[in-house]
């Protein structure tokens, strides 16, 4: 039996397999009696800044009929409706109030909604072409497979009868009235149900109580050349339908027509298409073939698409999990979005926009996706065109101001969210907000991915992505540290915002500090914008640093080598803080000019972290970070950052991202180890420092740490015999200098002998065929080792004191001998 959509304007009938024909809103879970909440059909706007848009109330279990009881699961034991989140802390209900911040148990640089605009009340965000090509792109971009979906066969796509008659609406016979009349028409006589459709007895005035019956039949030719075969779906804009294209080689086609042909709006959206969708080439967007009228009703014909949309993907996902909602993985989910992000890139360049995406609106077709809907498209800058948009994805400043790029962007965001989350999107709290990772562990676990959607769908436009292409490429961040985390893979590639760790030629230079310290200097600088003007001088001088960088700086402005541009400007900025002077009144410049511009946050970051006020250059790296989600760079400084204010454990869990996605990143694996160590962790830090690769600069010097990690005392808890054993073995194998590593052979040694002096039975239990520079684990060799090694330092040492001390405790330790 059919139930009526609960959604607040939406007409559609819940089908057989649980979900609206129309609106495409869950139904009532099997067994129950009462619908869930559903999902708001396409409402159409207009244009007006006076428009409203209309907005559900409530949410959670307050669905009408249903006296069920939210269980701890968070569902209600009788419909199964998800219950309402909790608002995020921020935020407010009606999703007016920013999205709320992660949860951690520590108290630092915690992720909240970008909220520039909020400085900056009417200035407006200038942004450029995202500069995207009509190629689509390999699905999953290289770092995760995605199973094809298949195609079908087209027929089958066709409604059955039963099928049709849930979606068509009929008249009760008790309301059948003759229009002209007004005498009982259609009623039952005779044990014969009433006609929906025929004549007035009366009057003879014709009478149809079937209110959205298909136009179009089976085997009916439109415009002399499409053969119908029947409906294949009821949308928001009215019945869509299979046919074949007899003037083209029987190819299939899809025949979009209108739910009311006397409808003002959708008769405008018609001919809009007709007059610029058909120029629009894309791989992923769905061709129109023609634009025909047939029995005084206007047709879109399009290409037809087989495959599967993401909304019937996350319908079977449901079903097979007993009715309860279960979202994509989400590297599948990110690989759609990043499939279909290149057809925004082009309709946006070409003054575009799509207004009206939707899981239903994204067909997973073979190895690809695909826009399946265009109806909603129009030029951004046509104010009087009918708005189409879908509740709970559309952004909240359409209705006054009319979409955009950014608004179009933001939609992508929602999408995603509805792909990989289960909570209440079109209604609620959670209308235009996400949950906080306090109520969604996938946003706890994936700090990037919930600061990317929270940049997404910032309730400001101007705070949100500016173009596709930027939106593109933080979210393969995103995927990349995902997919690395998940498969224990590393995944590194270079920034192109900033550049490689710096901690290797600190390390060339001489500098052991990033091994032992935080070290903002081994923080990536960023790249110039190879744009500017000025670029190639830039470039040429980024070894130059502090106060000899600010005098080429000047000369170069005087020369005419460098132009005044925002350029020039941050690479003083970087040049001060190297010279430890405070770089705000140049960089309170450059806000000015751009308040969206991220680097400033950097730059004043690195001086907080320069002048040991940690806590203040954590919540700057932090705005960075939500600013370029996918970068690493921004998790390495915010990890530094909480090292220094004494939060290891938010530290370490970042040092552990970082290095598990790019083992390159040396001053992550250094912090790792020496947050594991400060915690009690020998191994661990051992091991953290073991993930610098071999090829790298910085091996030999991670190595060495080793082996002063695995033979120091922390925490009172000294070595055991397998750890000096260890800290030994690296120390043989390491090519690295004479005087080093006699020094480290000491350190291990005097470890040993200070065990054995402390705890006698050490060296023997669980020692057997253990060696320490080839020495076994015997007091009186361990002397024979440490006297030689102690006369080896004094043979290198070139401090004449320091010779004599090496050399006395060369002789205070051999073993006492006959000769």
């Amino acid at each position: 039996m059919s139930t009526a959509c609960t959604m607040a304007g939406c007409t559609g009938t819940v089908l057989d397999d649980g979900y609206c024909d129309t609106c495409g809103s869950p139904g009532p879970v099997v067994g129950s009696s009462a619908p869930s909440p559903p999902q708001a059909p396409p409402s159409v706007v207009p244009a007006s800044p006076t428009s409203p848009i209309a907005v559900s109330g409530g949410g959670g279990c307050t669905v009408a009929g249903c006296t069920g009881t939210v269980l701890d699961d968070g569902y209600c034991d009788t419909c199964g409706t998800l219950a309402p989140q909790p608002v995020p802390s921020g935020g407010a209900a009606g999703g007016t109030g920013a999205p709320g911040s992660s949860s951690t148990t520590s108290s630092i640089a915690l992720a909240s909604a970008p909220s520039v605009s909020a400085t900056v009340a009417g200035s407006r965000r200038r942004t450029g072409s995202s500069r995207t090509t009509s190629a689509r792109t390999s699905l999953g971009v290289g770092l995760v497979s995605v199973a094809p979906t298949p195609g079908g066969d087209p027929a089958a796509a066709v409604m059955t009868p039963d099928e049709i008659a849930e979606v068509v609406e009929v008249t009760p016979e008790d309301e059948r009235f003759c229009r002209s009349c007004d005498s009982q028409v259609g009623r039952s006589s005779d044990g014969r149900e009433g006609r929906i459709k025929g004549f007035c007895s009366n009057c003879r005035a014709p009478f149809d109580f079937a209110s959205n019956a298909p136009a179009l039949v089976a085997g009916e030719l439109v415009a002399g050349q499409y053969e119908v075969l029947g409906p294949i779906a009821h949308g928001g804009m009215g019945w869509i339908y299979l046919g074949r294209d007899k003037a083209v080689s029987d190819r299939w086609v899809v025949l979009k027509g209108l739910i009311d042909s006397s409808d003002p709006d959708a008769a405008l959206a018609a001919v809009a298409e007709r007059q610029f969708l058909a120029q629009i080439e894309h791989g992923a967007i769905v061709n129109i073939y023609n634009f025909v009228t047939h029995a005084g009703s206007g047709y879109i014909v399009m290409e037809y698409v087989g495959g599967e949309s993401l909304n019937s993907k996350l319908k079977a996902r449901r079903r097979s999990n007993g009715g309860v909602p279960l979202p994509l993985e989400v590297p599948e989910a990110i690989a759609y979005i990043l499939g279909i992000l290149p057809a925004f890139g082009y309709l946006h360049d070409r003054g575009l926009v799509y207004n009206d995406l939707k899981p239903a609106n994204i067909m997973a077709v073979d190895d690809g996706v695909k826009l399946i809907d265009v109806g909603a498209v129009m030029r951004a800058d046509d104010h009087d065109a009918a708005i189409f948009g879908t509740q709970g994805f559309q952004a909240p400043e359409v209705a006054s101001a009319g979409p955009s790029v950014q608004s179009d962007l933001y939609t992508v965001g929602r999408t995603l969210a509805v792909l990989i989350l289960n909570f209440v999107f079109h209604s609620g709290p959670y209308m235009h907000a996400l949950p906080g990772p306090a109520d969604e562990p996938l946003f706890a676990r994936w700090e990037s991915l919930h600061r990317f959607l929270l940049k997404a769908t910032a309730p400001h436009p101007d705070d949100r992505f500016q173009t596709a292409g930027e939106m593109s490429q933080q979210l393969i961040g995103v995927l990349r540290e995902i997919v690395a985390v998940e498969t224990s893979s590393p995944k590194p590639t270079p920034s192109t915002l900033f550049g490689p760790d710096r901690a290797p030629a600190l390390l060339h230079e001489g500098s052991n500090a990033v091994v032992h310290d935080v070290e903002w200097r081994a923080l990536p600088r960023t790249l110039v914008d190879p744009a500017d003007p000025s670029a190639a001088a830039l470039i040429e001088m980024d070894e130059v640093e502090g106060s000899q960088a600010l005098d080429l700086i000047d000369q170069g402005i005087a020369s005419g080598q460098l132009g005044s541009s925002r350029e020039v400007e941050l690479r003083r900025a970087r040049a001060l803080v190297e010279a430890g002077r405070d770089p705000g009144p140049v960089l309170d410049s450059i806000v000015e000019a751009d308040p969206w511009e991220w680097r400033v946050d950097w730059y004043r970051g690195l001086f907080e972290l320069s002048q040991q006020r940690a806590v203040v250059a954590a919540e700057r790296f932090s705005n960075v970070w939500t600013a370029v989600p996918g970068e690493l760079a921004p998790q390495l400084a915010v990890a530094m950052a909480a090292e220094a204010a004494g939060e290891v454990v938010r530290a370490a869990q970042l040092y552990e991202r970082v290095v598990s996605v790019d083992p390159t990143d040396v001053s992550a694996a250094f912090g790792l180890a020496r947050c594991l160590a400060a915690g009690g962790d020998r191994a661990g830090g051992a091991a953290a420092l073991d993930r610098v690769p071999r090829s790298s600069a910085a091996y030999g010097a991670a190595q060495s740490e080793v082996a002063r990690l695995l033979a120091a005392v922390d925490h009172d808890t000294a070595p055991t015999p397998a750890e000096l054993a260890r800290a030994a073995a690296t120390v043989e194998r390491l090519q690295i200098d004479a005087a080093e590593r006699a020094a480290l052979t000491t350190d291990i040694l005097e470890r040993a002998l200070a065990l054995a002096d402390t705890d006698p039975d050490a060296l023997s239990r669980g020692s057997q065929n253990v060696t320490l520079f080839g020495r076994p684990l015997d007091r009186r060799e361990l002397k024979r080792g440490l006297e030689a090694a102690y006369r080896e330092r004094a043979r290198l040492a070139s401090d004449p004191d320091l010779r004599i001390e090496l050399v006395d405790r060369a002789n205070s330790i051999r073993p006492r001998t006959l000769f």
